[in-house]
């Protein structure tokens, strides 16, 4: 709260200096009846959330102001105030608008050019450049507010959202494998599992604008020189990553919830079934290990922490991919696994594959970290499962 607090705080400051600053200007300049509060407003709608938004929105709403005034002009030159004129210019005034790609500030054309239009032909050229010249002066009011104050980087945030993801996958996985571990499960919480697992990746979309805000935080603005991160490519990258991770746990999570429901392999072996619960859990664990280690290296940015941070994670690799090399000796090397039970087994350890392809080093670099007998083991049971029957 003290840290929303402070943010607030900030970006109220800023608006309200620009505003004030912009109305001061514009009476500085000689402009006093009406009170220039068009310079104030135009400063405020300029100061926005990132610096290259501001320069963004300050040309394009002089540009805005600019052509609505010009097109008032001359239609007043030739025509009064009617019905038809009025909409001919607002017509005029909007595909004027639309050719100059004005974006948000389209309407800003036809209001413009109605407002130098109803004071008639006498006092149209000295409204226009009234309002001209309070545009630019209170859009060079709103830019130079935000390179003298800038406003503050986002990539803290977006990173750290990214890592809360992460931790929210480690913890279901967690939660699942503790649950297993206590013993059998019921339908009610395999079925909640599959919830939590597709409810995961409505989360993509929102820290994907977060991180694509971050970046244009970044542009033109001092205070980014002070960021540890440089940019925000090595994130996004691992959300991507992270993004795979929680779709293959979504049909992991499918197969878990089929075989409790249907009670797979209980009635034909129940002690191979319990053999198979307990070694999901003991994966399972690894995996939110594996995961939660992973978002805390894209947390960790540059500096002393990032090594450590990277040893955590290769550790965590090595005793997953050392884990399901021992799980696939256990379970697709029984006879037994040829029960209903072998659909689960396969989306279990091709969820462990696709997790240490997706959040390894690179392909190879983890069974590379195995010691040799290790390595040899995971390399012979991925071709076992390669070969065996569907």
């Amino acid at each position: 709260m003290r840290r929303r607090g402070r943010t607030a705080a900030f970006r109220a400051l800023r608006l309200t200096g620009a505003t004030v600053a912009a109305f001061v200007v514009a009476q500085l300049a000689g402009l006093h009846d009406p009170p220039p509060l068009i310079a104030a407003l135009t400063a405020l709608l300029v100061v926005q959330a990132t610096l290259t938004s501001t320069l963004v929105n300050g040309v394009q709403r002089v540009l805005s102001v600019v052509a609505g005034v010009a097109l008032a002009v001359g239609f007043v030159a030739v025509v009064g105030l009617t019905w038809w004129s009025l909409g001919a210019l607002v017509a005029a005034a909007i595909v004027v608008g639309q050719l100059l790609r004005l974006g948000p500030h389209l309407v800003e054309v036809p209001i413009s050019a109605m407002l130098v239009l109803g004071v008639g032909a006498s006092g149209a050229e000295a409204v226009g450049s009234d309002r001209v010249l309070e545009t630019l002066l209170g859009a060079a009011v709103g830019m130079l507010v935000n390179v003298l104050f800038p406003p503050a980087v986002q990539t803290r945030y977006a990173v750290r959202s990214v890592e809360r993801f992460a931790g929210e996958i480690a913890g279901l996985l967690d939660g699942a494998a503790g649950t297993l571990l206590a013993g059998p499960v019921t339908p009610e919480q395999s079925a909640r599992w599959l919830q939590d697992a597709r409810r995961l990746n409505r989360h993509v979309p929102r820290l994907d604008r977060a991180l694509a805000h971050a970046e244009e935080s970044r542009r033109l603005n001092v205070r980014a020189l002070r960021s540890p991160w440089a940019t925000t490519t090595g994130v996004r990258a691992g959300l991507d990553a992270l993004e795979y991770t929680s779709v293959s746990l979504r049909t992991l999570f499918r197969a878990v919830d089929d075989a409790t429901r249907e009670r797979t392999g209980v009635r034909d072996d129940a002690e191979y079934a319990d053999t198979v619960r307990r070694t999901t859990a003991s994966l399972l664990e690894r995996m939110g290990t594996v995961v939660r280690e992973f978002g805390r290296v894209l947390t960790a940015g540059p500096g002393d922490a990032r090594p450590a941070a990277e040893e955590r994670l290769a550790s965590s690799l090595t005793a997953l991919a050392s884990g399901r090399a021992l799980v696939a000796d256990l379970l697709i090397g029984d006879p037994r696994s040829r029960t209903g039970l072998w659909e689960l087994n396969s989306a279990l350890l091709t969820t462990v594959d696709r997790m240490l392809d997706e959040l390894g080093p690179g392909p190879g670099d983890v069974a590379a970290a195995l010691p040799v007998s290790r390595a040899a083991l995971l390399t012979a049971h991925r071709l076992r499962l390669g070969r065996r029957p569907s």
